[in-house]
């Protein structure tokens, strides 16, 4: 039998239990559009995270608590490690030569009052240079100076959110404010600064680092950021460690990483890390989201062996008129997968609108988010589901095949 009368006939089959196939195909429908839907998000945290990164600038080189190794360091700062920067190794730092600017940092959520409103916000303890580290703009007042950090100055920059928030209209320069227990003076207010890294910069406060130290009765940084000009970063990830092991009095001569108790990160390390999460992520999420495709694939499966019981008489009929075995497998494999190929185009549509419907409306939440259009997922999906067609469509095309046709001819 010629193709072209195979498909023929496979879409006559299809025409005439249309509800049926509409039922079949939904699952397979709802599984691409569900791997392509994966596969997107995946790829948008990829890049919203890369471009996170690139916003420090090519010359940052991060210092965190933790392994040195990256095992248990390579996260965001977190007190589960044991804490072991200091004031003492930001000061050798940032008067190193070829250091450009360093700001030592400590972070906590606080209760933050005015005299009309309060709100629970997290405070970054900086040193003079987070605003120059972080690429943030004053909108009004100034930033604390070396001297406040020095004196421990309970002095405050809001974000340009949580200003209007605790301030309304109200100029917030020289007013007072209560962080936690302590009282703080306003001296600056940021420009608009969107978020980084799921954070919202707008709400944050920004207080001398050993003002929130002294208040938390802490002795250690959470983390250390380094602009380090034009020195290459490999040459400077190694000249920081190579002091801080001095400094921190670790008998390490061959450099293991794995006996530092500090981690350093480089933005190039920060964005190799951001791929692997990203490939990580998509993977797991187009597994998970796979799982309908086979539950879809087993429903051909079941509806096709239903077909072959229904048309026993039928194939009994054409067996009998000289119809090859191979007529028959390849009349219900080609329905099988001409079911699975409608499918998927179906799921390729579905999956790329509700993608980028999903990264828009992250887009519109948090900056950095953007679609782009995802070819590999969709030729993934579309051929996987042609797959399906043919592996879970073989057994009952091939059942169908066998079928003796006097026994066909005489079913009921």
């Amino acid at each position: 039998m010629r193709l072209g009368d195979t498909l023929q006939l496979s879409f006559d089959s299809l025409r005439r239990n249309q509800g049926r196939a509409v039922l079949t195909m939904l699952g397979i429908i709802i599984g691409v559009a569900s791997v392509i839907l994966m596969m997107a998000i995946g790829n948008g945290a990829e890049r919203f995270i890369l471009s996170q990164v690139a916003s420090f600038g090519s010359d940052m080189v991060f210092v965190r608590n933790g392994s040195g190794d990256g095992k248990q360091g390579a996260g965001p700062p977190t007190t589960a490690v044991k804490q072991v920067l200091t004031l003492k190794d930001y000061d050798r730092l940032k008067h190193q030569s070829w250091v450009r600017t360093a700001d030592a940092e400590v972070m906590s959520q606080l209760l933050i009052e005015s005299p009309s409103n309060s709100y629970h916000e997290q405070v970054s303890g900086s040193s003079e240079a987070g605003l120059a580290i972080f690429n943030a703009e004053l909108a009004s007042g100034s930033f604390f100076t070396v001297d406040d950090v020095d004196s421990r100055a309970k002095v405050a920059v809001l974000g340009h959110d949580l200003a209007a928030d605790l301030f309304g209209q109200e100029d917030p320069l020289g007013k007072i404010i209560k962080i936690g227990k302590k009282s703080y003076h306003v001296i600056g207010t940021l420009k608009p600064a969107g978020t980084r890294f799921f954070t919202n910069l707008d709400r944050g406060l920004y207080v001398p680092v050993t003002a929130l130290m002294e208040q938390l009765n802490v002795d250690r940084l959470q983390f250390m950021a380094i602009k380090i000009g034009d020195t290459p970063p490999a040459q400077a990830k190694e000249q920081i460690r190579v002091l801080l092991r001095e400094t921190h009095k670790l008998d390490n001569p061959t450099g293991d990483l794995s006996k530092d108790d500090f981690f350093v990160a480089t933005q190039e390390d920060a964005a190799q890390r951001a791929g692997t999460i990203g490939t990580i992520l998509e993977v797991l999420l187009s597994s998970i989201a796979a799982i309908s495709l086979v539950v879809g694939g087993v429903g051909i499966m079941n509806i096709m062996y239903v077909a072959v019981t229904e048309r026993t008489r039928e194939i009994g009929l054409r067996k009998a008129i000289g119809a090859q075995r191979r007529d028959v497998l390849a009349q219900f494999l080609a329905e099988a997968v001409v079911l699975t190929i409608l499918a998927g185009l179906g799921g390729v549509v579905l999956g790329v609108i509700f993608a980028w419907g999903a990264l828009t409306a992250l887009g519109n939440y948090q900056s950095g988010w953007t679609f782009v259009m995802p070819w590999n997922a969709m030729a993934m999906g579309f051929g996987v589901s042609a797959a399906i067609g043919i592996a879970f469509g073989y057994l009952p095309a091939r059942s169908a095949a066998q079928l003796n046709p006097i026994e066909a001819l005489r079913y009921e």
